[in-house]
């Protein structure tokens, strides 16, 4: 799957954060692409990734 606005190939991860903070989304964006849209930096994501992961969420896994 490619990001729907950049058409950078997506990482599991990147699919899981599309589910969690872009779900109405005709297609899925890739993380710089979230980042922008969120008004976040890509950092940001990643933290929210592994807070997401130490509470045991199943949409991500650890690199």
């Amino acid at each position: 799957m490619t990001c729907g606005q950049c058409g950078a190939a997506l990482s599991y991860n990147e699919l899981g954060l599309n589910k969690k903070f872009n779900a109405n989304a005709q297609a899925p964006l890739c993380a710089c692409c979230l980042a922008k849209k969120l008004g976040v930096t890509v950092a940001r994501l990643n933290e929210k990734i592994e807070e997401a992961l130490a509470a045991g969420c199943k949409l991500f896994v650890r690199l």
